[in-house]
């Protein structure tokens, strides 16, 4: 047990006065007045024993650090503790030092009611707190409905009645469980679930909805926010995360609640090993991806992190955010290049020699893709192949390529030369034997250009939500659980593999749009969905495997395709490279011969709709129509 010998002067003042009314009030307790008065002179020559040997067990006990007005069970037996600690010493000195005769059923008398006034003083402190505090809330606060009476509901309930600071006044319960209903817990009545929500927030003129449950579904968020929305009510959750809004304990609903799964522990000893010490060199270290992974990098102390970008705003960016690490100048490393720059990156592999690279640079944005495919296939392929080149020839260890799950069956340029770059890659793997391998997953929350942000600006303008097809579906993670994800695949792989992350179930847009209305506080009712239909290179539904071959790792969601996804019918490593130079060279005479390479090479029945004079649709012509 740590003992805390700071006290507080008052409540130990308050404590000790009560043990000397406790002592005499045993003793009239246990005879007479008449009685009392030949005990008396044994008793004065006794307190000042009792006195010091309280005083002795309440400091080491620190029964006067308790704080009144938030008094608990596990304070009381604290205080009986103390008391029944200093009576044996008492009892036991009290007959060394022969102070006097007094009735030995005093001493347990005085210790069962010292512990009654100790305790009683302090919930009546606490009671008085909680009345004051809620009769101000009554008056000041809003009126608030927990949703589950259950241990976390009731847990939220003693939050609220401590801190009038959130100014949240408590008028029940709500749950699900037949057995609670109608029933009180500390005075609060439980009502009827989710079905008569809408008539509890009415009847009772509710402002605040508290989530009081430890595990809340999506589908249960989903339905309360659609609930709570109409009164302009956002529904708050215990605070897990970061969030710091309404104090530090509740936040908000956020859209990740809605439409990512809770993730799973992941155990980072073998990332830590991997990294820990190593040089390391992350591409397209400033964008989206780019960025998280430089921070959980650094995270595990590489000797040296070279932060590559050829966006000078995504580098300054990162770099800047890194400046206040304490080991900065002896570890980080910014690089403004291009990855088209063989004798530039180059340089760089010779200057830093990295021991672990992570490719997360690529155009990545479908529409500019596909009205721009020669600069991005020169960028994703060219510039993946020159990574891999200097990092086999440099004897890299571990390299890591940053795919998407458009790679699978692409329909576009940009699915196209991720599926590339897998190849490309999982060749690398087998012919250097090293951990060469590609980490493949669908969408993140929070990346740059993504659906979200638009969507969002278009709600606050009070603009018609740009939408491709009320069927489209797509697969939603966070980018922190991604990127650890990414890491623990990239320490437990082996040479050529292709790591694929579980996604979970993949999400409607048009349900992730009308969650989004729902957050922002307006009504579907008075937002209007405006689809537009599948713009070139885009798909109904995004898959995350080919060959369906996958097997499973060490962590439940994380799969792997050893020696990497089905390659096409034919398919030899020499005829890929040099189709691979044929493309590239193709790509910078700008001529559209490279993009029937590169469906060749995927397999992909994909035609570029920019060379049809037609942007709105997607033309799918037979491969065997297709230039040989």
């Amino acid at each position: 047990m740590k003992v805390n010998f700071r006290v507080n002067p008052r409540h130990l003042t308050v404590d000790l006065f009560m043990v000397v009314f406790s002592f005499f009030a045993a003793l009239f307790l246990r005879v007479n007045f008449v009685e009392a008065k030949t005990f008396l002179p044994a008793m004065y020559t006794h307190l000042p024993l009792i006195v010091f040997c309280r005083l002795v067990f309440f400091v080491y006990f620190g029964t006067s650090n308790i704080l009144w007005r938030y008094v608990a069970a596990v304070d009381a037996f604290r205080l009986a503790k103390s008391v029944a600690a200093s009576t044996v010493m008492i009892i036991a000195l009290s007959y060394l030092l022969n102070l006097g005769v007094i009735p030995r059923s005093i001493y347990f008398i005085d210790s069962f009611l010292l512990i009654f006034i100790l305790a009683s003083a302090r919930v009546a402190r606490r009671l008085v707190h909680e009345q004051s505090t809620s009769m101000e809330l009554k008056k000041f606060g809003e009126r608030t409905l927990i949703y589950g009476a259950g241990a976390t509901g009731q847990g939220v309930l003693k939050r609220l009645l401590n801190d009038g600071e959130l100014k949240l006044y408590v008028v029940g319960f709500v749950d699900d469980d037949v057995k609670k209903i109608g029933k009180e817990i500390s005075g609060f009545k439980v009502f009827p679930g989710m079905e008569h929500l809408k008539d509890l927030i009415a009847g009772l003129q509710v402002k605040k909805v508290v989530v009081g449950l430890p595990n809340p579904s999506q589908e249960f968020l989903k339905q309360l926010v659609a609930t709570c929305t109409p009164f302009d009510i956002k529904p708050l959750i215990l605070n897990s995360s970061d969030g710091t809004e309404i104090g530090q304990t509740f936040r908000k609903i956020e859209l990740k609640d809605l439409l990512v799964r809770p993730p799973h522990k992941i155990d980072l000893t073998s990332t830590q090993q991997m990294i820990s010490g190593k040089r390391v060199l992350i591409t397209g270290a400033g964008g989206s991806i780019g960025s998280e992974l430089s921070r959980q990098v650094l995270g595990f102390n590489p000797s040296r992190l070279i932060l590559l970008d050829h966006s000078e705003f995504n580098l300054y960016t990162i770099d800047s955010e890194f400046r206040d690490a304490p080991n900065y100048n002896e570890v980080v490393v910014p690089c403004l290049l291009d990855l088209k720059d063989l004798e530039g990156l180059s340089q760089v592999f010779s200057q830093y020699s990295p021991e672990i690279v992570i490719h997360a640079a690529a155009y990545k944005h479908v529409h500019l893709v596909e009205t721009n495919p020669h600069s991005s296939i020169l960028n994703n392929i060219l510039g993946t192949k020159n990574v891999l080149q200097l990092s086999e020839n440099g004897g890299v260890s571990h390299f890591v390529l940053i795919s998407s799950d458009k790679a699978v069956n692409p329909a576009g340029v940009m699915g196209a030369t991720k599926r590339v770059c897998e190849i490309m890659t999982c060749l690398a793997g087998e012919r250097t034997e090293r951990i060469f391998c590609a980490v493949r997953f669908g969408n993140v929350l929070g990346s740059s250009g993504s659906l979200i942000p638009i969507l969002k600006k278009q709600i606050e303008e009070n603009k018609p939500l740009t939408l491709t097809h009320p069927d489209m579906e797509r697969y939603f993670m966070l980018i922190e659980e991604a990127v650890s994800l990414v890491l623990k695949a990239a320490s437990i792989s082996k040479p050529g593999d292709i790591n694929v992350l579980k996604m979970g179930k993949p999400a409607k847009i048009v349900d992730v749009a009308s969650s989004l209305v729902n957050l922002m506080g307006k009504k579907e009712t008075d937002v209007q969905f405006n689809f537009i239909g599948l713009r070139p290179g885009e798909k109904m539904f995004e898959e995350l495997y080919i060959s369906g071959n996958e097997l499973e790792t060490e962590h439940p969601d994380i799969l792997y395709v050893p020696k990497g996804d089905e390659y096409p019918t034919g398919f030899t490593a020499e005829s890929f490279a040099q189709q691979i130079q044929q493309m590239i060279e193709a790509s910078r005479a700008g001529e559209k011969e490279s993009l029937y390479i590169l469906s060749r090479i995927v397999n992909s029945n994909y035609e570029h709709p920019t060379y049809q004079g037609e942007l709105k649709k997607l033309k799918i012509v037979s491969p065997s129509k297709l230039p040989s």
